[in-house]
C-alpha cells in the first residue's frame, strides 16, 4: 500500500526542500522518542517519508511510482543486485540493547566476505548502545545570532577508570560463548531464517567473564560522574532545535556510548524578533521625523547605532539596517529589517496648532 509521505511532513506536494526540511525537524521533535510524550511509531514514519524527500533523486521517484513502486518497494529493476530500494529503518533490535543488521545478512548472503571482518569494534552486530541523554539549555536571543560556547554540566555513566570496562580482574572463559566472545542466533528476515553473530550478553563480547569484581564499580563495568563539557552553539540557531554530541551519552559495558542531544530555548525578546541571522522589529519614530527626515537611535539588542529616516516617511515603511543581524556561514553579517510606525499626536495645541494651519495654507 502506497504511503503518503508528503501528508506524514504535513506538506504541499508542491512544497521546497526548505520547508520539507523545516517539517521534518518541527515534527522529528515533537515525536522523539527520547521526548516526553514522543511516539517511536510516528518519529520512525517521518525519518522514512523524509528520507526520501528530501532526496531529489528519491523524491522524483516517489513522485512517478508512489513507495510501493521502485523506490519504495522492496526491488529496483534498474539497480542490479543493489539495495537502494529498500528501507532498513524499520527492522531495529527488538530489546536487549541488540540492532538487528540487515547489512551483515545481505552481506553474507550474496558474498559479502566473512562476518565481522573488515567492521569497526564499533560496528560489531548486536553490539550494544548506551542509552542517549537530553539536556536543555536556554540561550539569549543575541546569542542565538551571534553564536556563543556553552558550558554545560551533567551527569552521565562513564567507563570504569580501574577496570576500563572489564568489571574485575582474574579471568575465567564464559560459559555462555565457549570463550568466543559472540554468540549465533536464528533471525527471521525478509529472506527466511538465516543466522547472525552477536556480542554475548554476559561477558561483552570478551570470551571472558571475572572471577573477582572490580571494587569501584561493583562489576558493572562503568560509573556515573558529572561530565562539564564546552560546546559551541552556532548563529542563526531557532528554538527548539538540537544539538548532537555524538559519543556522551550513556556508556555501556562492552558497547558504545549513546549521544548527548541539547535541546536549545530562546530568551524571548520583546522588542526584536528573528528568522534564523535576519532580524526584524518595528521603531517607533515622531510625526515630525516621519515628515522631515533625520536620524534616529536604535536600542538595538547588540550595539546601539544610528538609522536615517528619509523625508515623507509613513507607517508601515521598512527600511533595512545593513549588516545588524546575525553571523552568516561566510561569517558576514545579515540584515535588519525595521518598520516604522509613525506615532500622530493625540492632542495638538499651542505652536504646534499655529503649525498646522501653516502646513494647510501650504498644501501639506
Amino acid at each position: 500500500m502506497s504511503k503518503d509521505y508528503y501528508k506524514t511532513l504535513g506538506v504541499d506536494k508542491n512544497a521546497s526542500q526548505d520547508e520539507i526540511k523545516k517539517a521534518f525537524r518541527k515534527l522529528a521533535l515533537e515525536h522523539h522518542p527520547d521526548k516526553t510524550g514522543g511516539d517511536d511509531k510516528h518519529f520512525k514514519e517521518v525519518n522514512e517519508a523524509y528520507s526520501t524527500l528530501s532526496d531529489p533523486k528519491k523524491r522524483q521517484q516517489y513522485d512517478t511510482f508512489g513507495s510501493a513502486g521502485p523506490q519504495g518497494g522492496g526491488y529496483n529493476p534498474g539497480a542490479g543486485q543493489g539495495f537502494d530500494g529498500f528501507d532498513f529503518s524499520g527492522f531495529g533490535g527488538q530489546g536487549g540493547g541488540e540492532e538487528f543488521d540487515l547489512g551483515d545478512i545481505f552481506g553474507s548472503f550474496f558474498g559479502g566476505g566473512q562476518r565481522g571482518r573488515g567492521r569497526s569494534s564499533g560496528q560489531r552486530s548486536g553490539q550494544k548502545k548506551g542509552q542517549d541523554i537530553a539536556v536543555n539549555l536556554q540561550i539569549s536571543f543575541k546569542d542565538s545570532l551571534l553564536g556563543v560556547d556553552k558550558t554545560i554540566e551533567y551527569n552521565r555513566h562513564v567507563e570504569c577508570h580501574t577496570c576500563h570496562g572489564k568489571k574485575g580482574t582474574d579471568f575465567k572463559k564464559c560459559i555462555h560463548c565457549d570463550g568466543k566472545g559472540h554468540v549465533t542466533k536464528v533471525q527471521r528476515t525478509i529472506l527466511g531464517n538465516m543466522e547472525q553473530q552477536y556480542v554475548c550478553d554476559h561477558c561483552d563480547g570478551l570470551g571472558q567473564i571475572p572471577s573477582k569484581k572490580c571494587s569501584t564499580c561493583h562489576g558493572e563495568g562503568i560509573i556515573k560522574q558529572k561530565e562539564s563539557l564546552t560546546v559551541h552553539i552556532p548563529s542563526g540557531i531557532e528554538n527548539g532545535e538540537q544539538l548532537r554530541v555524538a559519543g556522551r551519552g550513556e556508556s555501556v559495558a562492552g558497547g558504545v556510548a549513546g549521544n548527548l542531544y541539547i535541546q536549545i530555548s530562546i530568551k524571548t525578546d520583546l522588542t526584536f524578533r528573528k528568522d534564523r541571522t535576519r532580524v526584524f522589529m518595528t521603531l517607533h519614530i515622531p510625526l515630525s521625523v516621519a515628515i522631515g527626515g533625520g536620524d534616529v537611535k536604535v536600542n538595538s539588542y547588540d550595539q546601539d547605532f544610528t538609522l536615517t529616516v528619509p523625508q515623507g516617511s509613513a507607517t508601515g515603511d521598512i527600511l533595512r539596517a545593513r549588516e545588524k543581524g546575525g553571523f552568516m556561514d561566510n561569517k558576514k553579517r545579515d540584515d535588519m529589517h525595521i518598520t516604522l510606525k509613525v506615532d500622530m499626536p493625540k492632542k495638538v495645541g499651542g505652536e504646534v496648532k499655529d503649525i498646522i494651519e501653516k502646513l494647510k495654507k501650504l498644501g501639506y
